[in-house]
């Protein structure tokens, strides 16, 4: 059956809406914009859910007295549950119910865990950390164990040709989500801290979270699958392309490198710049603004010369994100470093999920993108351990002791990136691009030559 005439929802074709064009950009198919404009909802509330859970998690479980080791494990076990889920999950799902019966009962099982958290504080003291830990689990493995299911849909519903455009128009709305979320949120508890917070605050918190979880379930229960239908795979078949191999091990080396220190801005702002909460959220808030505002040139960039090209030159980017936070510690100097690293870094998501999809091709698509999924995932909890470990151990360079794993984490980065991403093959083919039209493509190169010509010629006519 076409996708026109397939229904999306149980009733007749005429639901479906005349239009085919989202966000400038025509997919010739109602029912794909449709299904297109429900994962736009879906990851707006989704993105709610996330902003709360990010802002408020770690400090419900200070609430709790959680021990330092265990919200370490808060930031860094779950990922690597989910990344052996991403492995599991293909290998044991039944291919006739399709990716939406798993996914949709992923969310409406992440809000009960959720609600779950709400009884942290409520159960006998000396168990609410560890009751805390195991429900924040659950919720992040209900959520992110499904993730490559999803992924693979979204491939299937997106054409190759426009993904650079769609994502980065997409992303913008769930930047601006968090964004709005994250600065109400914090506006709204600026009067409390982690010590002085009753637990209703938080249950209200996570009440909330769970209702926009279920919100963007609702949404995506009404999105339409496209064909192909996903096929079971045996838990033990790793033949991957030797290309795809190489893209996923870089690509986590590279998220691993970023999490040895990624944790620890938060630390050093708070505890050695003594930044309050006001401060903190407009640094924060910083970072999504950068994203907001870059996305849009990545993803024109990345329909323009590809996302291979989007990939290597946001990975070399991002690596150096951290060498200038050696020399800058004013808060207003941090905002404009925060800024820098969100433009940056939704560049290199933007590329890095666009790239994964093309190479992963279309057979075991769903294998392929588990195991890329799997990797970094490994990798991350691998080196943000290895972080936790270096933090209190290295010595300190120029007047902070953070200072030298910032470091070390940008000489990481770079090693990463010359010495694996060079061996990254083009999963598309852009004939005619050069070195030198990648130049000309980077963000706000054209503003910054238009700004310098137009400088040059003031200052010819002028000359007596």
């Amino acid at each position: 059956m076409s996708e026109d005439t397939t229904p999306v929802i149980a009733g007749a074709k005429s639901a479906i809406p005349a239009k085919t064009s989202l966000g400038g950009v025509d997919f010739g198919s109602p029912m794909r914009r449709h299904a297109l404009v429900m994962s736009l909802w879906d990851g707006t509330f989704a993105a709610g859910m996330y902003s709360l859970m990010e802002t408020f998690s770690v400090a419900a479980a200070l609430h709790l007295k959680t021990p330092p080791i265990a919200i370490a494990l808060l930031g860094s076990l779950p990922l690597l549950i989910n990344s052996m889920g991403q492995l599991i999950i293909p290998a044991i799902i039944n291919p006739s119910k399709g990716r939406k019966y798993y996914v949709v009962r992923g969310i409406f099982v992440q809000c009960m865990f959720l609600l779950l958290c709400t009884l942290s504080g409520m159960v006998p003291h000396a168990w609410g950390p560890a009751f805390f830990i195991l429900a924040f689990i659950g919720y992040s493995f209900s959520g992110g164990g499904f993730g490559g299911l999803w992924i693979g849909w979204m491939r299937d519903l997106v054409p190759q040709e426009v993904r650079g455009r769609h994502f980065a128009w997409r992303n913008r709305f769930f930047s601006s989500t968090h964004l709005a979320c994250q600065l109400s949120a914090g506006l709204l508890a600026r009067s409390y801290t982690a010590a002085t917070a009753p637990w209703k605050f938080y249950v209200v918190i996570f009440i909330c979270a769970a209702a926009a979880r279920a919100i963007s379930g609702i949404f995506i229960s009404f999105q339409w699958e496209p064909p192909p239908a996903i096929q079971r795979v045996s838990l033990f078949d790793f033949n991957l392309s030797k290309k795809f191999i190489i893209f996923a091990l870089s690509s986590a080396l590279l998220q691993g490198a970023t999490a040895m220190a990624g944790p620890f801005f938060n630390v050093w702002f708070l505890r050695d710049l003594h930044f309050n909460y006001l401060t903190l959220s407009m640094a924060s808030a910083s970072t999504v603004l950068g994203a907001i505002v870059f996305i849009p040139v990545w993803g024109k960039l990345a329909d323009r010369v590809g996302n291979f090209q989007v990939l290597h030159l946001s990975a070399l980017m991002l690596s150096i994100v951290p060498l200038p936070y050696l020399l800058f510690s004013h808060p207003a100097a941090i905002c404009l470093l925060n800024f820098y690293s969100g433009s940056v870094w939704c560049g290199f998501n933007l590329g890095n999920f666009n790239y994964m999809l093309e190479s992963a091709g279309r057979k075991k698509t769903d294998r392929y993108i588990s195991v890329a999924l799997a990797a970094a995932g490994i990798m991350v909890f691998c080196f943000g351990m290895l972080g936790g470990f270096l933090a209190t151990r290295l010595p300190v360079i120029l007047g902070w002791q953070l200072r030298s794993l910032f470091l070390l984490s940008s000489l990481a980065r770079l090693t990463v990136v010359a010495g694996l991403f060079r061996f990254i093959e083009p999963a598309k083919r852009h004939k005619g691009i050069t070195p030198l039209d990648l130049i000309f493509e980077m963000p706000a190169y054209r503003m910054g030559m238009g700004f310098l010509r137009t400088t040059i010629r003031t200052f010819r006519r002028t000359r007596p």
